[in-house]
């Protein structure tokens, strides 16, 4: 007699029916939010990277921690586009700072009000004071309630600095999503003959020509293994 199959310890929220989204919460009350941006990220880099690159680390980090992953957040302040000097008008939306206080303080209250234990928030663009606005959402809701706590932070904040750092469209950002979503970067796309640069090519950091999925393979597990401690020190 064969035994049934095991439950599933994780599921993307948004394609799940309510059993589904019960059966998981039950055991794994943990939701996950990734925070992007619709942004231009150079010639080679698909606009959404950020939001793309938050919600497959989170559905990685799921696939181990348990929970559910909700879908992006496409709503960012101080994007490039913002940057004088630069001339990436283009491709960027760029939402005042107060709308986005409001929909990260709205978010949070909502994940709560479904009883969530924990609100696992990646911010996967980390401009200022975007980030600190995030954070400091983050830090305010854990003072006026203690029903769930939220977690907000960036992928950067805790990879090891020799492994990754704080990058724009460069070997970090660009390897990451080569792990997860390839389709959507294009390394062709990047002068062969000179290092890119942000002036030129909306590239801030380490050289993306140098990305692989296999790099993004070994930033994700590096990321989900810090994660994975900061979800169960949370649900303690």
């Amino acid at each position: 007699m064969s035994s049934s199959p095991a439950a599933p310890t994780w599921g993307l929220y948004e394609h799940l029916m309510p059993a589904e989204i019960e059966a998981i919460f039950q055991k794994h009350p943990v939701a996950y939010l990734p925070w992007g941006a619709l942004e231009y990220h150079g010639k080679h880099a698909a606009v959404g990277l950020d939001g793309l690159k938050a919600h497959g680390l989170c559905a990685a980090l799921a696939k181990v921690a348990g929970g559910l992953v909700l879908p992006p957040v496409y709503v960012a302040a101080n994007t490039i586009k913002g940057l004088k000097g630069l001339g990436f008008a283009r491709h960027s939306l760029d939402f005042s700072e107060s709308t986005l206080r409001t929909l990260v303080r709205e978010h949070l209250d909502q994940l709560a009000d479904e009883k969530f234990r924990v609100v696992f928030v990646l911010a996967g663009h980390v401009g200022q004071p975007h980030y600190d606005i995030i954070k400091d959402e983050a830090k305010q809701f854990n003072e006026r309630q203690s029903g769930t706590r939220a977690i907000a932070t960036s992928e950067t904040d805790l990879i090891d600095k020799d492994i990754v750092i704080v990058n724009h469209a460069a070997l970090g950002e660009v390897s990451f999503l080569m792990h997860s979503h390839p389709a959507s970067i294009d390394l062709s796309r990047l002068p062969a003959d000179r290092i890119p640069t942000l002036e030129q090519d909306a590239v801030w950091g380490p050289d993306p020509r140098e990305a692989s999925a296999e790099k993004g393979r070994v930033y994700t597990e590096a990321f989900v293994k810090a994660a994975s401690v900061l979800i169960a020190q949370a649900l303690k």
